[in-house]
């Protein structure tokens, strides 16, 4: 079983995740709930859905073309690391 892991983002980051992570309908939920919603909001994930969703930004950070977009989704990305506990 996988471990609960406690993420601390805005809504703007939940939106781009919920863009450039494709999270999974099971964990897609999660981060609807605070989309577009101002301030700083904890979300509960699956370490191992954090895992996917992290690979999914790994590849949409190579794939997009604005600079201040990939420098976003590696701001993200490096949270959801920082949160499982890897080094960034």
């Amino acid at each position: 079983m996988s471990n609960s892991i406690v993420v601390e983002i805005t809504g703007r980051e939940a939106s781009l995740i919920l863009k450039y992570g494709y999270p999974f309908p099971d964990v897609e939920a999660i981060f609807e709930k605070v989309a577009g919603v101002d301030g700083f909001h904890r979300v509960t994930v699956e370490e191992t859905w954090l895992e996917l969703i992290v690979g999914d930004l790994s590849i949409s950070i190579k794939e997009v073309k604005s600079l201040a977009l990939q420098e976003e989704l590696d701001a993200i990305w490096y949270t959801l690391e920082a949160a499982m506990g890897k080094p960034g």
